[in-house]
């Protein structure tokens, strides 16, 4: 549709390298065509979620370790354009059961930056220029936020302080979420958020935690 129309289309949550496949092919047939995937595409395989049980549940599902493997070597080339959390919240209720009947949906977005610099950079040697284009540069680019995005004069002042090499282990009670679930408490995580600015203002920091208030906007585009 896209290839016919001429309009811009940007394919989320890609789960297997076939959909990273079919997103390169097209752009080589000209069609204004982009793709992102998730962290947990990134973090988990089929092979051991009967460990982990009905909270890994997602939508597109977990696949096998082999395909995690080439959804890395295509964020590495940069075919993937960003990574992602589909932060998909629920109550435990939901979750509590069989797997068919789970919810399907990951908590993820609190960890997205301290787990992905810890399997990007540190495990796997991506550079510091790559991985802030995938969490920063690239997604305000497609979607044209000019203000954001970039350490430039005349931007917000947005920065995310990472604390490198200090491994912790994830407890529910660190989970600012108000349903506690997250498929990543119990695992340890070999670096932290230290400090988080936005436009200027600290609302994370490693020693006080969020800030009370949330001066967080909407932008419209």
């Amino acid at each position: 549709m896209a290839k016919v129309t001429g309009c811009r289309l940007h394919i989320v949550h890609v789960a297997c390298k076939e959909g990273v496949e079919e997103v390169m092919k097209a752009r080589e047939e000209g069609v204004d065509v982009t793709c992102e995937t998730c962290l947990h595409y990134l973090y988990f395989a089929t092979e051991k979620l009967d460990d982990i049980g009905p909270v890994v549940k997602c939508s597109p599902p977990i696949r096998e370790q082999k395909q995690q493997e080439a959804l890395w070597e295509h964020v590495q080339a940069g075919d993937i354009r960003f990574v992602t959390s589909d932060h998909s919240p629920c109550t435990p209720d939901l979750k509590d059961t069989d797997a068919m009947h789970a919810w399907g949906g990951i908590s993820g977005l609190q960890n997205d930056v301290d787990v992905l610099f810890d399997e990007a950079v540190q495990k796997r040697g991506m550079s510091f220029q790559r991985f802030a284009q995938i969490i920063a540069s690239n997604p305000t680019d497609l979607y044209n936020l000019d203000q954001k995005g970039r350490i430039s004069i005349g931007k917000d002042a947005d920065f995310v302080l990472i604390q490198p090499q200090s491994p912790y282990t994830l407890k529910a009670e660190d989970l600012e979420y108000r349903n506690k679930i997250s498929p990543y408490i119990g695992r340890e995580i070999g670096a932290q958020v230290y400090q988080i600015i936005l436009r200027g203002q600290t609302i994370y920091s490693k020693e006080t935690g969020v800030a009370a208030e949330f001066p967080g906007e909407f932008i419209k585009k």
